[in-house]
């Protein structure tokens, strides 16, 4: 019972480790009384709690999925909440596996001396390869990785643009065994050895946290002799409940044509001026020549500014068969639509029905699931020396498909999204800080516009410069710069360090084995 406890604690505690509250120094140690209580059973047992504190983990920073579901959904809430049981259920299958080796791993370490070494970096290795695999596995979900606790902590998470969050998951699982061995040597009275431990750990962090700061510096002055550019996202805080409605569609110009114009009176007229719209703010198909299209294009030629919106778009495919996009258009100062960019991946249950025949019986429960089809290009919006690595809404939490786009060319990444669905939850908050790591892995500056927020321009080393407030209309304006580096994570990926991890677990489970077989032939 008290181990059980111990489990829930652990998982209680990561997820209040993210915003809101977003307690982000307790996640070096919260996973320690989980680690307690693995270390005191068996695997079986172990498993057993890795799926308690996984289900607590989950359930607490998920809980808002339940809301989203019956508001938008065909379902009561007390039936919406069954769905998010069962996505819970299936997340926590990850922490417990990894429970039930770390307790193997345990058991190990107390006759194999090899073993105990080396399952100080194993099992740290073993939770970024399931946070990996979590991340792609049945289309990816990779919410709730435990680097984006850290997103107010620029100091801490500048080496991502080496290793990205995989890298950062590592440390901080491995900074939670050093507080644990310090804390079970303490209690056995073995002091000395406690604060070898404890020294490790405060030392690891201290490295990290002075060398960011020693980056965080040399990224700014690297900033001062690139072109700099005036930027601005825009937020009007439609209603979604009538974001759709025809009668409506005018007004939603309006209203971002309005607050473009305020922000443009606090821009450097001067220089480039890029303007964002979030995710689907023109309600309509603004690929047809339709008069609310001419007079989006009117205004941005008018005002000579760089018109980065979105928009829903369709492409016919032969006959009478249409397929429907997740778009985002690039208007120039001329007025004229240079580029548009296409959602390359879409959220399953909510722009598409996953896996065919199989999940096809569920569209009823789910009327506003959509029949989008993906994009397939990464490539920039460009316009002059301006080339935008768009993210529209769930891709931003994708590290891969930023960097897809740093390398194909992109000076700046934009992020649109509508985040209303999930009204006013953790969850819009826990997105937008998803953003801060796009911004640090391909150190480039990054504007979010979103619908209902949160807004914000972002740093190459991920600090915001100005940001919105939750539901209301707002716009946001700064100074940004070009850039035109690409970074090691940008250009290798992350498979280099995920190989890494998976080399070092490889080395533990035949280290222990070769213990298995030498006690038996002696």
């Amino acid at each position: 019972m008290l181990d059980s406890i111990f489990a829930l604690s652990a998982g209680a505690l990561l997820a209040i480790c993210f915003p809101k509250p977003a307690y982000y120094y307790l996640i070096f140690t919260a996973l320690v009384p989980l680690i307690w209580a693995v270390k005191r059973n068996s695997s079986f047992e172990a498993f057993r709690l890795g799926f308690f504190a996984g289900c607590a983990f989950f359930s607490i920073l998920l809980w808002w999925i339940g809301p989203t579901i019956s508001t938008y959904g065909n379902l009561p809430l007390w039936a919406a909440w069954p769905v998010v049981g069962l996505l819970v259920c299936y997340l926590a299958i990850y922490p417990a596996i990894w429970s039930l080796v770390a307790a193997y791993a345990f058991k190990k370490s107390k006759t194999n001396s090899y073993s105990k070494a080396l399952s100080l970096a194993a099992l740290p290795a073993l939770w970024v390869l399931l946070e990996w695999t979590r991340g792609h596995f049945l289309s990816g979900f990779p919410w709730g990785s435990l680097a984006y606790c850290l997103s107010e902590q620029a100091s801490l998470i500048q080496s991502a643009e080496i290793w990205g969050i995989y890298g950062l998951g590592f440390l901080i699982i491995f900074i939670n065994f050093l507080f644990f061995y310090a804390v079970e040597l303490c209690l056995s009275k073995h002091l000395l050895k406690a604060s070898m431990y404890l020294a490790a750990a405060v030392a690891t962090l201290s490295i990290f946290y002075v060398w960011g700061n020693g980056k965080i510096e040399k990224v700014e002055h690297e900033q001062k002799g690139l072109t700099p550019i005036q930027v601005a996202a825009i937020q009007a805080s439609v209603p979604q409940h009538l974001k759709w409605e025809p009668a409506y569609q005018e007004n939603t110009i309006e209203k971002y044509i309005k607050l473009t114009g305020q922000a443009l009176k606090k821009m450097d007229k001067e220089r480039v001026r890029l303007v964002v719209w979030p995710e689907t703010a023109l309600p309509f198909y603004f690929q047809e020549d339709g008069p609310f299209s001419r007079k989006v294009l009117a205004f941005a030629k008018r005002e000579k500014i760089l018109l980065l919106l979105g928009s829903p778009a369709y492409i016919h495919k032969g006959g009478n068969d249409v397929a429907y996009l997740n778009s985002a258009y690039l208007v120039s100062p001329e007025g004229e639509v240079v580029g548009r960019y296409d959602k390359r991946h879409l959220v399953p249950f909510g722009e598409y029905m996953p896996w065919g025949w199989v999940t096809s019986w569920a569209k009823k429960f789910l009327p506003t699931a959509g029949e989008f089809m993906p994009g397939n290009s990464a490539a920039p919006l460009c316009s002059a020396n301006i080339c935008i690595g768009t993210l529209i809404c769930f891709e931003s939490i994708f590290p891969n498909l930023a960097a897809e786009s740093t390398a194909t060319g992109s000076n700046i990444l934009a992020v649109i999204t509508n985040d209303a669905w999930f009204g006013n939850t953790g969850a819009p908050y826990q997105h937008e800080a998803m953003a801060i790591f796009r911004a640090v892995e391909n150190r480039r500056w990054l504007v979010r516009a979103a619908n209902t927020g949160i807004s914000s321009i972002i740093s190459p080393w991920g600090q915001r410069i100005a940001e919105s407030r939750l539901f209301e209309p707002a716009w946001i304006a700064g100074e940004a710069r070009l850039c035109h580096h690409v970074t090691f994570y940008a250009r290798y990926g992350p498979g280099w360090f995920l190989s890494a991890c998976l080399l070092i677990v490889i080395m533990f489970f035949l280290t222990s084995g070769f213990e298995i077989k030498r006690s038996k032939a002696t």
